[in-house]
């Protein structure tokens, strides 16, 4: 199995096509065809079905996929340790959430592309604990998170500022006319709320259930921007960042709920593996990072 064989593979995963992965990679078809039959037979399976010309992952396609990703990670980290170049260079990927990406990351991303240009950034949306198992799974190399501080051991994490949150409602919502909100009051109310797997939105149902509250329904939405327009219409009560809403609270189009339950005391944190080989490319995004905090 040779590196260039599973570059070849990744290249036609992600294309799912030979003809488009043999011209990106600038073989001709048959260089890829013949490539792909060599890694089945040695791996003595099919990786792709092939129904006329279309192509379609295999579950032991599947399978390689992660390790192949890996792997190929592991040999550029090589290459470039063992290079010890001084000048970043290479690709990062990112893991972050919607919020901090669009009001908070771009000038970090900002200064280290003007800073080191041979860097490719790439980032990805999801959730914290996803996140978290791709860290230890070293198919990221960094991730932003929201949530209380962590406490894995096997993660360095920087915690970066507090992020203020906003329990958030329409103008016309009965709750906009009270002096002070508490759990209580979300008593059989509609919620309209980041998905599940949110870090911040287990602490707002953690509150909820505490105190013994059954909102009349919860909605999980991936998008804040949906989040921001449902709760506009009067769908329910939202839970955010704060300045994923500012525009709106100024514009008169979303109320901040005077929130008197308890603190969220929400972080922002830099995450990476203990165990991960700190490249050039990702010391200077986490010096740049550390050095315009706060941000």
């Amino acid at each position: 199995m040779e590196l260039r064989q599973l570059r070849t593979f990744m290249t036609t995963v992600k294309l799912l096509s030979f003809t488009k992965a043999a011209n990106t990679l600038g073989y001709a078809q048959s260089s890829v065809t013949n490539q792909i039959q060599s890694l089945e037979e040695e791996l003595g399976t099919m990786l792709f079905e092939r129904l006329g010309k279309q192509i379609k992952l295999t579950k032991d396609g599947e399978h390689l996929y992660n390790y192949a990703d890996q792997i190929l990670k592991l040999a550029d980290e090589a290459k470039d340790h063992i290079g010890n170049s001084l000048v970043p260079r290479g690709s990062l990927t990112i893991g972050t959430p919607e919020s901090l990406c669009s009001y908070r990351l771009p000038r970090i991303f900002q200064e280290f592309r003007s800073r080191y240009p041979e860097v490719e950034l790439n980032i990805r949306f999801d959730t914290s604990i996803v996140y978290r198992d791709h860290l230890r799974k070293n198919t990221v190399d960094l991730v932003f998170s929201l949530g209380v501080p962590s406490l894995e051991t096997d993660l360095v994490t920087h915690v970066l500022f507090e992020e203020q949150m906003a329990v958030i409602a329409a103008p016309a919502h009965p709750l906009a006319k009270k002096s002070t909100v508490i759990p209580a009051d979300l008593n059989g109310q509609a919620l309209i709320l980041t998905e599940p797997g949110c870090s911040y939105r287990q602490l707002f149902d953690s509150i909820l259930t505490q105190a013994g509250v059954k909102p009349a329904s919860a909605m999980g939405v991936s998008s804040n921007e949906v989040i921001k327009r449902f709760v506009c219409d009067g769908w329910g009560i939202g839970f955010l960042p704060q300045i994923t809403v500012q525009q709106e609270l100024l514009a008169g189009q979303l109320v901040a709920l005077p929130w008197a339950g308890p603190a969220f005391n929400i972080k922002a944190q830099m995450h990476y593996h203990k165990a991960k080989w700190l490249s050039p490319a990702l010391k200077a995004f986490i010096d740049v990072t550390l050095a315009m905090i706060p941000f």
